[in-house]
C-alpha cells in the first residue's frame, strides 16, 4: 500500500480523527478548543486525535513549540492529499445498515452472535461499490455511521491493488484473509470473490485463535 493509501486508512479508522481532518480541510487552521467546539467534540478527545495525527505528519502544528497558548494547527501537505484520496474514493462507496435476516451471510452472523457476542462490533459485507452492514453491537453505530464507513472501505479498497502487486510472486496461497490491529479494533478481511469481501470488526482486545476463528467463518461463508 501506498504511503498516502497508508496514511489514508489510519485517517479513516478513528471519527474522531476523519473528523478533525474533515474540518481543518474545510475551515483552515484553527485551536484545539475551537476544533472540538465546532464539532460538538470533547476537547481531550480532539486533542488526542490531533496528536496522533501530528505524530503521522497529517497536522502541524503553525506556531513555535514553546507557545503554550494559541496552538494553532493545520493540515499538512501529505495530510491534504490523503483525505483527497479518501473523498474520492468514498464517494462511489454505497453502504446499507441490514438487519441479521437480511445479511447476505446469515450462517456468519449467527455464528458470531453466538460464538463471540461479546466481541463482535460490525459485520460487512462488500460486493464492488455496494456494502451491507450488520451491527452486532448497538455501540458501534454510534462511532461508524454509513459516511465513516465507506471513508474506511474505500480506503481498504483502494490499497488492495498496491499490496497484491506485491504478493503475486511469493507463495502466499490463495484462501486469502487479513487482519488489521487498529487502535480500538481488531478487522478481519476475508475474501469471498472478484472484489467481494466479508469484513468482521472485532474489540481491540478479543481473545481469538485467528487461524481458528478465520476456518470457523469460512465454513459459515460457504453455508
Amino acid at each position: 500500500m501506498s504511503e498516502s493509501w497508508d496514511t489514508a486508512g489510519y485517517i479513516a479508522s478513528s471519527r474522531y480523527r476523519a473528523s478533525v481532518c474533515e474540518f481543518l480541510d474545510r475551515e483552515g487552521p484553527e485551536l484545539p478548543s475551537k476544533i472540538a467546539t465546532r464539532l460538538d467534540l470533547a476537547q481531550p478527545h480532539v486533542s488526542r486525535a490531533l496528536s496522533e495525527l501530528r505524530d503521522r505528519g497529517v497536522v502541524e502544528l503553525l506556531v513555535p513549540e514553546s507557545q503554550q497558548k494559541g496552538r494553532l494547527y493545520g493540515l499538512t501537505r501529505d495530510g491534504k492529499q490523503a483525505l483527497l484520496r479518501l473523498e474520492g474514493e468514498s464517494a462511489s462507496v454505497s453502504v446499507s445498515f441490514v438487519e441479521a435476516g437480511a445479511f447476505p451471510y446469515e450462517p456468519l452472523v449467527e455464528y458470531l452472535r453466538e460464538e463471540h457476542a461479546d466481541d463482535v462490533r460490525l459485520v460487512v459485507a462488500r460486493d464492488g461499490d455496494d456494502s451491507d452492514v450488520f451491527v452486532a453491537d448497538e455501540a458501534a453505530r454510534d462511532r461508524y455511521d454509513e459516511r465513516t464507513l465507506a471513508t474506511l472501505i474505500a480506503a481498504l479498497r483502494a490499497g488492495d491493488a498496491t499490496v497484491d502487486e506485491k504478493l503475486v510472486d511469493l507463495p502466499t496461497g490463495e484462501d486469502q484473509f487479513v487482519v488489521r490491529g487498529y487502535e480500538h479494533l481488531l478487522l478481519v478481511r476475508l475474501s469471498v470473490g472478484d472484489d467481494a469481501e466479508v469484513l468482521v470488526t472485532l474489540e481491540r482486545d478479543a481473545e481469538v485463535d485467528v487461524n481458528g476463528f478465520v476456518d470457523a467463518c469460512r465454513r459459515r461463508l460457504r453455508n
